[in-house]
């Protein structure tokens, strides 16, 4: 069978920066490229000046009914740093070309000289005296406008000429493109964290006669989200536990991990046999709506924990996923082979069930293979089975949350900082009698 590393393989592109302005000041500061919002607002005005003004402003179009007043950034020459405030109604509506290029239209970039000092001493540093001649340009986005850009001389320095207004109408437009883009990449990070804070595992409940801990650990990046998983269900013999990885990275795993373990809350009400419950998920995936459009692969282990007179006795139904580890209290450290089919991969695939008794003192571990797969930056090398069963025999014998720990620490110390995959990871064990 093909290892899930090469189910699931998937390429990455890193596009190189854009560019082909080759003002100096624009390779210094660039404004496009994937930055924040804030990021933009400053590259924005610190640009212009002094080349194009003495005075830049940037007022982002208001967001809606919420913020009824435009902010602003301004950025002066000889200033140390851009400062911000709040537009006044009077600013809005007296400068020709604002009301418009905040409402979204496209109004081109006007000149306006003569500029009375009461209606922009808000905007202006302390000594800047009247100024000469204001530029109001629209922040273009599309067929669209993400606010405006003031450009502000002294009095005396030369008015704006046609190229001058050329080169401002051509600022204007990558610096709304790149507020735009801003903008969108914000909703998108805050959509993840938002996805990625419902998926995260749940607190395990007290199972009388159980002993159990979780590991989990998010991928480095903000947008990978929602690959791993588990779950622990008590009933009344003990619990059912399940721990999963699904294949892809994203938004579109995130969608898959929510319905394994919406799919798992719902059928176990209704069976508790590991090996009949993988089946009942693996129809479920297929019977989703959108089942044929969409890759539903998922590596899975679904275990039945029930307490016996000495120790629990578990059954193992295996999905395509790494078999656990028995991790007995004098250091034997012994895979239990499951075995099984990816759940999602075939209408009709074929799972395979297990038994394995635990003494008190016994621990299993199902984990993902973000453990094993963790490269450090010593050659790329991954952390592996060899390494992750070398720090199960060091801390056999201690409690689930402890064996977890020592694991987690091997396999950061293995990274040294370096990106890695979602990781996670479920210890049980039988509670001493008594």
């Amino acid at each position: 069978m093909r290892s899930r590393e090469a189910a699931c393989a998937h390429v990455v592109r890193r596009e190189p920066a854009s560019g082909g302005d080759h003002d100096p000041a624009t390779r210094r500061h660039p404004v496009a490229g994937r930055r924040t919002v804030g990021q933009v607002l400053l590259a924005t005005t610190t640009l212009p000046v002094p080349y194009l003004a003495d005075v830049a402003v940037a007022l982002p179009r208001p967001t809606g009914p919420a913020e009824p007043r435009a902010r602003w950034i301004r950025y002066a020459d000889g200033e140390s740093a851009p400062i911000t405030g709040l537009t006044s109604p009077a600013l809005t509506n007296s400068v020709p070309g604002l009301a418009e290029a905040l409402a979204g239209d496209r109004a081109e970039p006007g000149p306006w000289s003569d500029a009375p000092l009461a209606e922009l001493a808000d905007l202006l540093p302390p000594g800047f005296g009247p100024p000469g001649m204001v530029l109001a340009s629209p922040l273009l986005s599309g067929n669209d406008s993400a606010g405006a850009l003031l450009l502000i001389r002294r009095s005396g320095r030369a008015g704006f000429d046609r190229r001058d207004i050329e080169l401002a109408r051509e600022f204007g437009a990558r610096a709304g493109a790149a507020l735009a883009t801003a903008d969108l990449h914000g909703e998108q990070a805050h959509l993840a964290r938002v996805l990625q804070t419902s998926l995260l595992p749940p607190e395990l409940p007290v199972v009388p006669g159980v002993t159990m801990a979780g590991g989990y650990r998010a991928a480095g990046d903000t947008l990978r989200i929602g690959g791993d998983f588990y779950e622990v269900f008590p009933h009344p013999r003990g619990a059912l536990f399940a721990l999963g990885d699904v294949c892809g990275k994203g938004v579109g795993a995130a969608v898959l991990t929510g319905r394994v373990r919406q799919s798992l809350q719902t059928l176990r009400l209704v069976e508790q046999s590991p090996l009949e419950l993988i089946h009942l998920l693996n129809q479920a995936l297929f019977d989703a709506p959108d089942a044929a459009r969409r890759s539903q692969l998922t590596t899975v282990l679904l275990g039945s924990l029930d307490r016996g007179p000495a120790g629990l006795d578990v059954r193992i139904a295996g999905g395509g996923h790494p078999a656990p580890l028995l991790v007995t209290a004098d250091g034997t450290v012994t895979p239990v082979p499951v075995g099984g089919m990816p759940v999602g991969a075939l209408s009709a695939a074929r799972f395979a069930e297990t038994r394995v008794h635990l003494d008190p003192g016994d621990l299993l571990l199902a984990y993902t293979d973000g453990v094993t797969e963790a490269r450090g930056p010593r050659d790329a090398a991954m952390f592996g089975e060899a390494r992750l069963r070398a720090a199960l025999v060091a801390a056999a014998g201690q409690p689930p949350a402890a064996l977890i720990d020592r694991v987690l620490r091997a396999v950061d110390d293995w990274l040294d900082g370096q990106a890695h995959d979602d990781i996670a990871m479920l210890a049980v064990g039988a509670s001493p009698p008594g």
